[in-house]
């Protein structure tokens, strides 16, 4: 398996670090915000808002406490786009948020690449301020 790192920057002021690792079964895109201040203050008003849902639960009953509250994680990573090559649109793929320790944040794309010949192009990762190209040759 191949590896290439690369950064973005979200909106918000959150540094996002690319992992692209490829083999000849898959592709996988992890990207993980790096821990600053942006990403502590996103974390200190989702505990915040946290605390409230769960009062209100208990206090109203769940069904009447409102929607919980999204993490900074769920927040930031939503903010970047990764568009595939049309080859890999139509692919199994799988997008998951793989959690953190305390400010730092991992979604993992996966694409499987069983039973395609070649895949050529780029991923091309996207956020209201920044785009990164990352070339998909396979190893």
């Amino acid at each position: 398996m191949t590896d290439d790192t690369s950064t973005v920057r979200t909106a918000s002021g959150v540094k996002a670090v690319l992992r692209l690792m490829r083999s000849d079964k898959s592709i996988v895109l992890e990207v993980t915000a790096v821990s600053s201040e942006a990403t502590r203050e996103f974390d200190s008003v989702y505990e915040r808002a946290l605390e409230r849902y769960l009062e209100a639960s208990v206090r109203n009953g769940i069904r009447y406490a409102g929607t919980p509250p999204l993490s900074g994680a769920h927040v930031v990573l939503a903010e970047i786009c990764v568009i595939a090559p049309v080859a890999m649109q139509s692919i199994g793929r799988e997008v998951r948020s793989v959690g953190g320790t305390g400010s730092e944040w991992t979604t993992r794309w996966v694409w499987d690449l069983s039973g395609i010949e070649s895949i050529d192009g780029e991923l091309v990762v996207q956020t209201h301020v920044d785009e990164i190209k990352l070339p998909l040759s396979r190893p």
